[in-house]
């Protein structure tokens, strides 16, 4: 046993000096795709950082267009704290709040030169609340949850008082293109007099609960602790709603709804996971849309997650866009709701494959490609060998578009969702929240891992660990704030449990856990 350890003390330190040689926080030395991924979506984020004047500086997804999103610039912010040098989208949110009318309306989309709306009158997925929470959960800095908890309560009020239906109290966006998922087949595209065609749409309603669910956590914080209670009613009483109308027993599958006659449109989308994550789907219901996620001919694709059941007859295995291709923004919203229900083996499996098939894509794709004779002559490697917009859910290929030609490449944005963030909670395992001063750690790969500089309470946490097998962990914690760490081995027969204070704490898996210390 003392040359194991020897062993492994030796290969800790080789760990520290990789960490301290990589360009990006997070590594995992077993999987050096999975590490290059993750390489080129920092440089990406990072290229694709501007400073524009009059706005604050901010990540765009498509450098020149001269528009910022609200749903893209959702998700470039969850990216905070996770990446070297903040390169992240919460720039983006601030730019936004700016943009916020006295009566709480956001648009969809801004154009930088006029400074208004590109589309006047049109939303996008209302994530701020969600996104503000992640942030202020993971790193414990609480700086920016004032002024975004003023922003996000006016923009759930205003939504409700513009985006629901007088006859049942659901929600609706104008049409597919504002809720993001463009040319969907859930109600007509581009419906007329921006109404919906007729339609409640399931993600709005489960994102408006997820919202008030995220406003009622963030309400002690600003000195409101009595407007907990009433956001938490809000979500319950919408939460009854969608349960009641849009889930079909037969399918095991929440639907969107037609508004004069309550029936269920018989499309199954992607959009119905956001029951997960929002809390709104019972244990029962979790499970059976977790089961969805396996069914071969529903959502079970080669790569999931298709935005489209395969069972529809609009399914295009090459993605066609919203016709099945996998976003990598409803692939993040997907695992994390699975962890947040209990199947986290399931979403570490559909972050493996996903993060599998960018690999292939990012390595392998210019001589599968050119073995179908696609023309590159106005592409480099570069641009070729990167991140793409979506991908095909059958194939190791960036998905097509609604026109049948390639999305858009280096795409980060929302592609780095994946090779940043899934590859940090489900890959390397770590539940990061500062607010309740603890790191939980379920390892799942072998080798040499970790992730230094995390941002932590105001100051920072670095972890590694040696993992020569399932059962075994070395772990070495390096911080100057405490916490409490706990480290779950691989096939589930070890935990440790320690209280770390400030300072260089190591420990391997068959010392005894501190489940009866004093707590912090």
């Amino acid at each position: 046993m003392n040359k194991k350890l020897t062993t492994v003390m030796m290969a800790l330190a080789a760990s520290a000096l990789c960490a301290a040689e990589l360009n990006t926080r997070a590594y995992l030395e077993s999987r050096p795709d999975w590490q290059r991924l993750n390489d080129k979506a920092v440089s990406l984020a990072k290229k694709n950082m501007e400073k524009l004047d009059g706005w604050k500086t901010q990540m765009t997804c498509m450098p020149g267009v001269g528009i910022i999103w609200q749903w893209d610039s959702c998700y470039m912010a969850l990216y905070g704290g996770y990446t070297p040098g903040n390169y992240n989208g919460l720039g983006n949110l601030d730019n936004l709040y700016q943009m916020q009318g006295e009566d709480g309306y956001i648009s969809m989309a801004y154009t930088y030169e006029t400074r208004k709306p590109t589309w006047a009158g049109r939303i996008n997925p209302p994530l701020y609340a969600w996104c503000e929470w992640l942030y202020a959960e993971r790193t414990g800095d609480l700086t920016r949850l004032p002024k975004a908890y003023e922003a996000c309560s006016k923009y759930y009020r205003w939504l409700k008082a513009n985006r629901t239906r007088e006859k049942n109290g659901l929600y609706y966006f104008e049409d597919t293109g504002s809720s993001g998922m463009d040319n969907s087949p859930r109600s007509g595209y581009f419906a007329e007099h921006q109404k919906g065609s007729d339609v409640c749409f399931v993600d709005l309603c489960c994102q408006q609960v997820l919202a008030a669910r995220c406003l009622a956590k963030m309400a002690p914080y600003v000195g409101k602790p009595e407007e907990a209670k009433t956001w938490n009613h809000e979500a319950d009483h919408l939460a009854e709603k969608i349960n009641d109308l849009m889930w079909c027993e037969k399918t095991g599958f929440y639907h969107d709804l037609y508004i004069n006659t309550n029936n269920k449109l018989a499309v199954k989308t992607a959009a119905a996971f956001w029951a997960l994550v929002s809390g709104v789907a019972t244990p029962d219901r979790a499970a059976k849309l977790a089961a969805h996620l396996t069914n071969e001919n529903t959502f079970g694709s080669k790569y999931p997650v298709p935005s489209l059941s395969k069972d529809d007859p609009n399914y295009d295995p090459y993605g066609g866009y919203w016709l099945g291709g996998v976003w990598p923004p409803i692939v993040y919203m997907t695992c994390r709701g699975l962890r947040e229900n209990g199947y986290g083996d399931l979403s570490r499996d559909i972050a493996r494959k996903h993060l599998d098939q960018m690999c292939d894509v990012l390595f392998n794709y210019r001589t599968k490609a050119k073995s179908k004779k696609f023309s590159f002559s106005s592409s480099t490697d570069e641009e070729i060998g990167t991140i793409w917009e979506c991908y095909a859910p059958e194939f190791a290929e960036p998905a097509r578009d609604k026109l049948g030609k390639q999305v858009r490449k280096n795409f980060v944005g929302w592609g780095g969702l994946g090779p940043i963030i899934l590859f940090i909670e489900d890959i390397i395992g770590l539940d990061i929240n500062a607010l309740e001063n603890r790191i939980d750690w379920r390892i799942s790969e072998t080798g040499n891992q970790g992730m230094k500089d995390i941002p932590f309470n105001g100051g920072k946490v670095s972890l590694s660990a040696f993992v020569p097998d399932k059962r075994f962990f070395s772990v070495t914690v390096e911080t100057d704030r405490p916490l409490r760490l706990r480290v779950f081995s691989a096939d589930g027969t070890h935990r440790v449990v320690k209280y770390i204070k400030p300072g260089v704490t190591k420990f391997h898996s068959r010392e005894p856990s501190a489940e009866h210390d004093a707590p912090l």
